[in-house]
């Protein structure tokens, strides 16, 4: 690969000397040309002999200069452009177009006014300063156009995110780790705001003495390497530290505050606190229970047996929530309300599945 890279900047380096080369070998041409009409030399062929050749010489020197310098620079420039996020170069070629644009719409009529040589360079001057400003704007703003697109993964907090789809992670939520489940599941959006100081505490929990605390930090860091690599949600990284806080719950607590946004925990002591300051807490916990089943394996429970069963001697019914009971048994009972013990529970994709019998 760099071999091939060093032939090609090589080919395109003897290009730049050869256009070169032609060009001040012509312009010799014409300056020999000049000379005998100008000063009516005796001899007008060597004269233009000369000064071709001259031409060529610099043309050489001045060519293989031009085009080694191009080269470098455009290598260098690919070295720091391969560094800058797609979104924010996308950005940031917007930036440019929408700068021109405007620049060209206002600044046309301009080029038909009077004193055209004070007009033509300050019209130019404005384009240009028009066009830079489009293209800094363009990539000052690339991480909000990354997430108004949908962009997931790791986004650059240049401009941060505000406002309630943003939420702040704390590290008792990285450690819990069904955040990436529930990410996963896509019952989670918008931006995650992963501050630079959880991270190093979670770290520092990862490099613990003690084995079940290392455990838990490796597997904290596990949960923020899916939700950035799987692309399941906007992660942000940022680094700014609250001034003047020290305790980690103020610092979270005012990161929320500062960007609008709800606090992700599973640490009952901080999600009251943040309640207290009117902080929306979202708890892995509390999502937990909310999903869980409200039928578990050994209840008992009423149930109108509506029709038969695909086994034989099976009856159906309903729970309020549409859930199907299987009801081994309960052929005989279709039309009748009876009471049945739950037996187990079968999760699928389309739902869950109850296996129960009549009460004897």
């Amino acid at each position: 690969m760099v071999v091939r890279r060093a032939r090609s900047g090589q080919t395109v380096t003897e290009l730049i000397r050869l256009g070169v080369v032609m060009s001040l070998t012509a312009a010799g041409y014409g300056l020999g040309a000049l000379a005998d009409d100008t000063f009516g030399l005796d001899a007008p062929e060597t004269t233009r002999l000369v000064t071709s050749v001259l031409g060529a010489l610099v043309g050489y020197l001045l060519g293989g200069l031009l085009g080694r310098a191009l080269v470098r620079s455009v290598d260098t420039a690919g070295a720091r452009l391969a560094r800058v996020p797609a979104v924010q170069l996308v950005a940031t070629g917007i930036g440019l177009a929408l700068g021109a644009f405007t620049g060209v719409a206002f600044l046309l009529p301009a080029l038909l006014l009077p004193f055209q040589q004070v007009t033509i360079p300050l019209t130019l001057l404005v384009l240009v300063t028009l066009v830079y400003a489009g293209g800094r704007l363009g990539a000052s703003r690339g991480a909000d156009l990354g997430r108004f697109v949908g962009v997931r993964g790791l986004l650059d907090v240049s401009t941060p995110s505000r406002g309630s789809g943003v939420k702040v992670v704390d590290s008792s939520a990285l450690i819990d780790g069904r955040i990436a489940d529930v990410a996963r599941a896509n019952f989670l959006d918008g931006v995650l705001v992963v501050p630079g100081f959880v991270v190093e505490e979670v770290r520092r929990i990862a490099t613990s003495d003690q084995a079940h605390r290392r455990a838990l930090g490796e597997r904290g860091l596990a949960t923020l390497a899916t939700l950035r690599d799987e692309g399941l949600v906007a992660v942000e990284i940022d680094e700014a530290a609250a001034d003047g806080v020290a305790e980690v719950d103020a610092k979270l607590a005012a990161l929320c505050r500062a960007r609008q946004a709800a606090l992700i925990t599973t640490d009952a002591a901080l999600a009251r606190t943040a309640e207290l300051s009117r902080i929306r807490v979202m708890n892995p916990h509390a999502l937990a229970d909310a999903v869980r089943s409200p039928v578990l394996p050994g209840d008992r429970l009423e149930l109108l047996v509506v029709r038969e069963g695909r086994e034989q001697d099976q009856g159906i019914g309903y729970l309020r929530d549409g859930t199907m009971v299987i009801v081994d048994g309960g052929r005989h009972h279709v039309g009748d309300t009876i009471e049945v013990d739950v037996n187990s529970i079968v999760q699928r994709t389309t739902g869950r599945l109850l296996f129960a019998a009549p009460v004897s």
